[in-house]
């Protein structure tokens, strides 16, 4: 679950949860104390949270937005049909005078699933995806766009091991299953995908470094 400690006010599931454009996106908020209703909020690329929904036992659709109070303590919020520009991180919160959150749930919405493929960038699985069979995508899985990318200057180049340069991969567009990347040519390392963002258009993006040996690039 998308919980922060055991101990917290506010528990939330799931924790990143990956919908199809189009699918429906469903998100739960647990409270400790017992509350009529919790608001939503979506995070913004500038790091503030804009308010979106309330979901109590009374609550009306507001455009994709729907939600109720689905038992004593815990409520959900539906986003339907979801897109791209729904991807984010969601958190809810009490309608207290000192709110509590939970630490979000992470909504990407990416094109479609790969047939096969290894474990989401953030392991677990949510929407529509299968769980994955084969540590790498197959041939006919959702290609991100990759770009390589080279350190401009000596001070990017510093805190690697000596002698060597880092390259970095981005892969752009991810869809589930790319984890990990192969580099070829080369001795076919593996590197894991360390860091994912989503931009403002909602497109989900990592990246993976690998250090060469200076005289062979």
């Amino acid at each position: 679950g998308g919980g922060s400690a055991l101990g917290s006010p506010v528990q939330q599931s799931p924790g990143p949860l990956w919908v199809t454009p189009g699918g429906t996106a469903e998100l739960s908020c647990h409270l400790r104390a017992h509350e009529t209703r919790v608001q939503w909020y979506k995070e913004t690329a500038d790091g503030s949270l804009d308010w979106i929904y309330w979901s109590s036992n009374r609550s009306c659709p507001k455009g994709k937005y729907s939600g109720k109070e689905e038992k004593p303590g815990s409520f959900s919020l539906t986003i339907s049909p979801a897109e791209r520009e729904d991807s984010g991180v969601y958190y809810c919160s009490p309608p207290t005078f000192h709110p509590s959150f939970g630490n979000g749930t992470r909504l990407v919405v990416t094109s479609e699933c790969p047939a096969v493929g290894g474990h989401p960038p953030w392991g677990a699985w949510g929407g529509s995806c299968p769980p994955p069979s084969t540590p790498f995508p197959s041939p006919d899985a959702t290609q991100p766009q990759l770009s390589i990318l080279l350190p401009v200057d000596e001070e990017e180049k510093a805190g690697g091991p000596p002698g060597r340069i880092p390259l970095l991969c981005q892969l752009r567009d991810l869809p589930p299953g790319w984890d990990r990347v192969l580099w070829r040519p080369g001795d076919g390392e593996v590197t894991g995908v360390t860091a994912v963002a989503v931009d403002q258009q909602g497109v989900l993006s990592g990246w993976s470094i690998t250090w060469v040996p200076a005289e062979r690039w």
